[in-house]
């Protein structure tokens, strides 16, 4: 009897600058320029016989000693972002996944993380819904939700629909958003039955 086949999960994983991995990695090459740019000065103090005093101060003193502070509390932070980086290596990185998509059902990360089996979905849509900030700023920000309810029983408001977080990749510094179609062919993969709708603007 052949192996049963399984279709890999699709997943979406934190990208850009805010994950801790690359907060990890610009701490050091920060940390590094720091170190190079002093056995710099302290080699050219050498060399033209001067006192490597004047140089030290010059790059940590300057800027009222900011950057002898920053290179103090670096390998702090360093150490803890390497702790952080292995526990997520342990626990297979699902800090950083944003969605996930497999057999199961749809997986939903972030502060509140859900996962919403594929006999309560009832379709997953894409929206934009209003904001406005502290100054009186409008702005439309797009949100995936998946929903709990059939098209004749939803909610006035879409934020009833059923559980929804900001559309993958528009969070993020430098992240990349979600291609539509790549979250149509995915739920395709997984759940055929179940359908992907772009409804736009929705007036909450």
């Amino acid at each position: 009897m052949p192996p049963e086949q399984t279709t890999e999960p699709f997943v979406v994983k934190r990208r850009g600058l805010g994950t801790t991995k690359t907060m990890l990695y610009l701490g050091t090459l920060v940390f590094g320029l720091m170190v190079l740019l002093t056995l710099v000065a302290v080699l050219v103090a050498v060399v033209e016989d001067e006192p490597v005093r004047e140089p030290l101060e010059a790059v940590w003193l300057s800027w009222g000693g900011m950057p002898l502070i920053f290179a103090v509390g670096l390998p702090v932070l360093l150490l803890v972002g390497l702790v952080t980086t292995a526990e997520e290596r342990h626990e297979g990185g699902r800090d950083d996944v944003l969605l996930s998509i497999d057999e199961a059902g749809v997986y939903l990360g972030g502060e509140q993380p859900r996962t919403v089996p594929w006999s309560e979905v009832r379709g997953i849509c894409r929206v934009e819904r209003r904001e406005v900030d502290t100054e009186g700023a409008e702005a439309w920000h797009p949100y995936l939700v998946v929903l709990l309810y059939d098209d004749e029983a939803l909610p006035r408001n879409s934020k009833a629909w059923g559980p929804s977080k900001q559309w993958p990749g528009t969070v993020e510094i430098l992240g990349k958003p979600l291609p539509y179609d790549t979250l149509v062919t995915a739920v395709a993969r997984h759940a055929p039955h179940v359908q992907v709708t772009n409804r736009g603007r929705v007036p909450d």
